[in-house]
C-alpha cells in the first residue's frame, strides 16, 4: 500500500503542477484560433471591399469618359469651333486646314475614351467627327478662290444649319446611354 500511496501522491502532484500549464496552453490555442478566424473574416471583407472599390473606380472612369466625349462633341460643333479658331488674316484654304487640324487634335486627345464607351456611342462620335470634316471640306470646295476665313466660316455655319448633322441629337443619345448604365 505504501508504493501505491506514493504513486498516487506523485500522480496528484504531477496533475496539480501540470494543470496551470495545460490551462495556459488551451488559452493560447483559443487565442490563436480566434485570430485565425478574425483574419479569415477580415480577408473576406477586404476582398469584398477591394471588389467594391474596383467597381466604383470603373464606374467613375466610365463617367469621366462620357463627360470627355460630351465635351468633344460640344467642341466640334461649328458654333463652338469657329469662334475659337476664327482669324481674319487667313485665307479660306488656310482656315480649312486649321479647322481640320483642330478637329483631328481634339479627336486624338480623346481617343483613349473609347475604352470606356459602348461601341454604339463611339461609332456615333466618330461619325460626327467624320461628318464635320466632310462639311468643312464641302464648304471649302464651294468657296471662290479669293474667299476669306470669315466667308468659309459663314458657309460652314450655313451648311451645318441646313444639314441633318445635329450635335444635340448625339448628346441626347450619349446622355441616355449614361443614364441607362
Amino acid at each position: 500500500m505504501n508504493i501505491l500511496f506514493y504513486l498516487l501522491l506523485s500522480l496528484v502532484i504531477f496533475t496539480i503542477l501540470l494543470y496551470p500549464l495545460l490551462r495556459k496552453a488551451v488559452s493560447l490555442l483559443e487565442i490563436l484560433v480566434n485570430k485565425y478566424i478574425q483574419q479569415s473574416s477580415f480577408s473576406n471583407k477586404s476582398q469584398t471591399d477591394k471588389d467594391k472599390t474596383a467597381t466604383q473606380t470603373i464606374i467613375n472612369l466610365k463617367l469621366l469618359a462620357y463627360e470627355r466625349i460630351i465635351l468633344l462633341t460640344e467642341r466640334l460643333k461649328p458654333d463652338s469651333l469657329i469662334p475659337r479658331t476664327i482669324s481674319t488674316t487667313l485665307s479660306y484654304k488656310e482656315y480649312q486646314i486649321l479647322l481640320l487640324n483642330e478637329i483631328r487634335k481634339e479627336f486624338e486627345y480623346n481617343l483613349s475614351q473609347q475604352l470606356y464607351l459602348s461601341e454604339n456611342t463611339w461609332t456615333i462620335v466618330t461619325n460626327f467627327k467624320n461628318n464635320m470634316t466632310t462639311l468643312i471640306n464641302t464648304a471649302a470646295a464651294d468657296c471662290s478662290s479669293d474667299a476669306t476665313a470669315h466667308q468659309l466660316a459663314q458657309k460652314i455655319l450655313e451648311n451645318y444649319i441646313t444639314s441633318d448633322l445635329k450635335a444635340d441629337q448625339i448628346l441626347k443619345i450619349i446622355k441616355t446611354e449614361v443614364q441607362a448604365n
